[in-house]
């Protein structure tokens, strides 16, 4: 086009050195190199003249614009392929919530127990805290952008209306530490189904002990007692369980998390009968006579898991007593906590 245009303009000026008067004129338009296009027409020198201008201007207007298409589509191009090379130089994040699939702990303020942390394959988690209750949420990978171009990246939880409500920071892999890093925040340790396993067996072990009778292993005051259906109870001192007087709640709670079903129902049964509350100040007093023997799981060189899926498995203990054997339990997920179904000892 640029070569076609030229051509026209040198068939033009040589027109207006040689047109005069008002006869009619034959141009010669050559429009490649092989095409020639003759039109007939009749103007004057002066009209010849303008026509020129007006021809000559337009063919460095269509150059011009030309030359800018030209110069847009490679800076297009350019900006195209500077775009591609930033977007390749991010690096795609390194973080899924499935870094944190399995179970957390950390130190807790309630006794020994502890606030922990459940994340399941389908990216929920379930926060249990030592002093009571939870908080369910949803994993997500949140990302934050700094002044230098760098990025940081966090595991949030997330609410039903997809607002965190914790977050904590991606580090090294694999994850097996996570911390909220605020002031007082939670710093939680990856631990094994095998640890939660002993850790509700112990709990049981537990519970059968303080409510043997006997009141094995708790704190009590022998001169503060009550009597009722013939039995004796003494009052419960132990600071485990008497933090803001919770007392026999605090049993009922530790219960909830250990045993669930037929195992539940009857263990409440056994602690209604073991730990009485009195009327006037709502102190727990716990049985002292009638005691018995109980059954303890050896977890000391730990436990064997069996049987496992998604929400439940077995677990034996690896150490046997001479009385009692090998315990083994069954767990299952109740949608908050791992807890034991059913038990018992070989």
């Amino acid at each position: 086009m640029k070569k076609q245009m030229i051509t026209m303009t040198a068939a033009l000026m040589s027109l207006c050195l040689t047109a005069c008067g008002s006869d009619p004129v034959n141009i010669n338009v050559s429009l490649s190199g092989d095409t020639t296009t003759t039109v007939t027409t009749e103007i004057t020198s002066s009209e010849t003249t303008a026509a020129v201008t007006e021809t000559a201007a337009g063919a460095a207007q269509t150059e011009s614009a030309a030359a800018a298409k030209n110069d847009s589509g490679e800076t297009a191009a350019a900006q195209t392929a500077a775009s591609q090379t930033t977007a390749a130089s991010k690096t795609e994040c390194p973080y899924s919530a499935d870094d944190l699939i399995g179970e957390w702990a950390m130190s807790g303020t309630f006794g020994t127990r502890t606030n922990s942390l459940t994340v399941r394959k389908d990216g929920t988690a379930i926060m249990r805290y030592a002093a009571g209750g939870t908080r369910s949420g949803k994993v997500r990978i949140d990302t934050e952008e700094h002044p230098d171009g760098s990025e940081s990246y966090w595991y949030s939880l997330c609410g039903d209306d997809n607002t965190a409500w914790i977050s904590f920071a991606c580090d090294k892999q694999p994850v097996n530490q996570i911390s909220s890093g605020q002031d007082g925040g939670m710093q939680f340790v990856r631990i094994s189904l095998e640890d939660v396993a002993a850790e509700k067996m112990n709990n049981l072990t537990f519970l059968m002990k303080s409510l043997s009778g006997g009141a094995v292993d708790l704190a009590t005051n022998a001169n503060e007692t009550m009597t009722a259906d013939g039995q004796t109870y003494a009052l419960l001192t132990d600071e485990r369980f008497a933090i803001n007087s919770l007392g026999k709640a605090a049993f009922e709670r530790l219960l909830e998390e250990t045993v669930t079903g037929a195992e539940y129902t009857h263990w409440k049964g056994v602690l209604d009968d073991s730990i009485r509350v009195s009327e006037p100040d709502g102190s727990s007093y716990i049985l002292t006579s009638d005691a018995h023997g109980y059954q303890s799981f050896e977890t000391g060189s730990g436990v064997t898991i069996t049987d496992q899926t998604d929400t439940s498995f077995t677990a034996t203990t690896n150490d046997a007593n001479q009385i009692d054997g090998r315990g083994v339990a069954h767990f299952v997920f109740d949608g908050i906590n791992w807890t034991i179904e059913s038990y018992e000892f070989r």
